[in-house]
């Protein structure tokens, strides 16, 4: 499933980054967010670099450092520019939209989670490192998704440059690379917790959609329509990731605790 999941990526990566190139980028708009053929770029390295790890056995493991380090490195300059440089500066481009904020913040987590599992197999540990990076991952998402339901500019991190922000393309984009690096992790804790019994996966479905339709209740009934900047739904949405990254943390503990300190078995 993840090779599946993959081509699909790197077939639409490409697509987009070939569009680009064609003067005729896909789902353009000069008023509204579109992909960026940076984050295109970004998503076939990880993509790339995930199955040669996975399918090449000779495939050197400082190589996948460095691609997934490239495009962590890149995405945090990406942020540096554009919170710190006039926006006069970066609209000399016209031709091309920057990869925003929020996009970048995300590709950063998937990076740094890359790099952790090449570096080791997930440990079997109370500390769930590997399932907190991926579930932060998919907060950037979330918040977009939130906001296109809302049209709040602020959420969808759009810049100075209507075009700069995050897309519906990319947050399927993003959303399938999530699925995908889940799929290709069997040793993550969620799917021992969730094979344990079928009230787990009751409760972590229970939690994890309150991350998403408690925002959006509260925002139905305190949001203001065309109104920009953070509000409460922000906050709401912060605490369900929380909890539900709190309720993993203290489940991993207590399986750790009933196999009397040892590792959880993989």
């Amino acid at each position: 499933m993840t090779t599946a999941i993959d081509a699909l990526l790197a077939a639409g990566t490409i697509a987009v980054i070939a569009a680009w190139f064609t003067g005729h980028p896909i789902l353009y708009s000069p008023n509204s967010p579109v992909m960026s053929p940076f984050t295109a770029l970004s998503i076939l390295i990880m993509v790339g670099t995930r199955e040669a790890r996975l399918h090449f056995e000779t495939w050197p493991m400082v190589l996948s450092l460095a691609m997934s380090g490239l495009v962590l490195g890149g995405n945090a300059s990406s942020i540096v520019m554009l919170t710190t440089t006039p926006a006069e500066i970066w609209g000399t481009f016209p031709d091309l939209v920057l990869t925003s904020v929020m996009t970048s913040i995300g590709l950063i987590l998937f990076c740094a989670y890359d790099l952790i599992i090449e570096l080791r197999d997930t440990p079997a540990s109370a500390f769930i490192m590997d399932d907190l990076l991926i579930h932060l991952a998919l907060v950037p998402g979330g918040l977009s998704l939130l906001g296109y339901l809302l049209g709040n500019p602020t959420y969808l991190s759009i810049h100075s440059d209507p075009r700069v922000g995050i897309s519906p393309l990319e947050m399927v984009f993003l959303g399938l690379y999530a699925v995908a690096a889940v799929v290709s992790n069997p040793r993550l804790f969620l799917w021992q917790f969730l094979a344990a019994r079928p009230s787990n996966r009751l409760v972590f479905g229970l939690l994890f959609i309150n991350q998403f339709v408690a925002p959006l209740l509260v925002a139905l009934f305190v949001y203001r329509p065309g109104s920009s900047g953070l509000g409460i739904e922000l906050f709401v949405m912060l605490a369900g990731v929380v909890a539900t990254m709190a309720f993993l943390l203290l489940q991993a503990r207590v399986a750790r605790r009933d196999t009397g300190g040892q590792a959880v078995p993989a």
